[in-house]
């Protein structure tokens, strides 16, 4: 895995070293989303939007078969009409889908907020990369503009992000908890988990045995809670 980051960032960099974008996670549950165009490429964009929870406004004079079905199974506003600068306002994200660069250039140029132009990507002020999940992991990729690579990186991947280590990730979610209950610093509970999350830990997962990492998992956090019981404070 690290040699495949460790390629990724060489290639980004020899490719363009101007092309760096800063990797973020976006929260948009509850946020206006307004994405103007009613094709495919517009449906992919909304069937995303809407499982991260947002409040979707698609506005285009038609609307293809797939739009309408996330609309009547999942919820959003569809409106028939052209491009309007005033359906932007408001806006946490606008996508540009129209098949017009025109129309989305004008699109681009008019949103207040971020805007994701599927045309011109550099008219854009951030990007949607490829990911993949399973569970609560979300493995974002972007190669700068290199989409074949891309998808050879994206399939490697899915061989690594199995459902077993999702539930491990979800495991440890929860002795997360049981050890932010247990009496002791800040520093002490990074340099605990620091000190569990090693690769031989990964390695039992990955070889199917999770039920032998658990156990590590839950004898350590014994053990952290016993120290911390006989520290004096």
């Amino acid at each position: 895995m690290t040699l495949i980051i460790t390629f990724l960032k060489v290639v980004n960099y020899m490719l363009n070293k101007t092309n760096f974008h800063y990797p973020a996670m976006l929260r948009v549950t509850d946020k206006s989303c307004v994405i103007i165009g009613g094709g495919t490429v517009a449906a992919r964009k909304l069937a995303t939007l809407l499982d991260a929870g947002a409040n979707v406004t698609v506005v285009a004079p038609l609307f293809c078969d797939e739009v309408q079905k996330l609309a009547s199974a999942q919820g959003c506003t569809l409106i028939k009409d052209y491009y309007k600068p005033e359906y932007l306002q408001n806006a946490f994200v606008v996508i540009a889908a129209t098949d017009n660069k025109a129309v989305n250039r004008q699109i681009s140029d008019a949103a207040p907020c971020l805007i994701n132009n599927i045309t011109e990507p550099e008219l854009s002020n951030f990007t949607v990369p490829s990911a993949i999940s399973e569970g609560d992991i979300t493995i974002a990729l972007a190669t700068g503009g290199m989409p074949a690579f891309t998808r050879l990186l994206k399939k490697q991947l899915e061989h690594i992000l199995t459902p077993e280590l999702a539930d491990f990730n979800s495991f440890l979610l929860l002795q997360r908890e049981e050890v932010k209950n247990i009496e002791s610093t800040p520093q002490e509970r990074t340099q605990f988990w620091r000190s569990v999350l090693k690769q031989d830990l990964l390695n039992l997962v990955i070889a199917g045995k999770a039920a032998q990492a658990k156990e590590k998992v839950l004898d350590a956090v014994n053990s952290f809670r016993t120290q911390s019981q006989d520290r004096p404070r």
